[in-house]
């Protein structure tokens, strides 16, 4: 009768440790909005197809002050943000003003920050909405994936 016990209690706690081992792993998986590079894919339905000379944009929330900083494609921005469970708000954003060859990217990317009021996160693709409508597409990418990007065409070169 114990030995049954003892294998029903052990079968238990077998089965209740599996279950939180595969919770731990989809955790993992699935990109955390803060502290995670976000690359854009496309801005108000248009999917950025551009010249091969061009650097792609990004946004980046910061854990410490919230505040975020990214990469227009020519100009580097910063700015604060605020978020609760699926709302998003982005103020006081700046960013620098090198020349560049095509603007409408860069002021496409800057105005959809400032009208984003939602979001939603599906897996390793970010989501920016206003009023209901997707303006912006990003997907998780890595540090260095920016850092390649970089090397590949530094700053200042256009």
């Amino acid at each position: 009768m114990k030995i049954s016990r003892l294998y029903f209690l052990f079968m238990l706690l077998l089965l209740g440790s599996g279950c939180t081992l595969q919770n731990k792993t989809l955790s993992t998986t699935n990109s955390t909005l803060v502290d995670s590079y976000w690359l854009l894919l496309s801005v108000e339905g248009e999917d950025l197809q551009g010249p091969t000379d061009t650097r792609t944009a990004y946004i980046r929330f910061e854990a410490n002050e919230n505040d975020i900083n990214g990469f227009t494609g020519c100009n580097r921005f910063f700015g604060k943000y605020a978020l609760t469970d699926s709302t998003v708000k982005l103020t006081n954003i700046g960013s620098t003003r090198m020349a560049c060859p095509n603007n409408q990217l860069e002021s496409k990317f800057l105005s959809v920050l400032e009208r984003a009021t939602s979001y939603t996160t599906a897996g390793d693709v970010l989501t920016f909405y206003a009023a209901g409508k997707a303006i912006a597409t990003f997907r998780a990418g890595q540090q260095q994936d920016q850092e390649i990007i970089n090397r590949v065409n530094p700053p200042g070169n256009n």
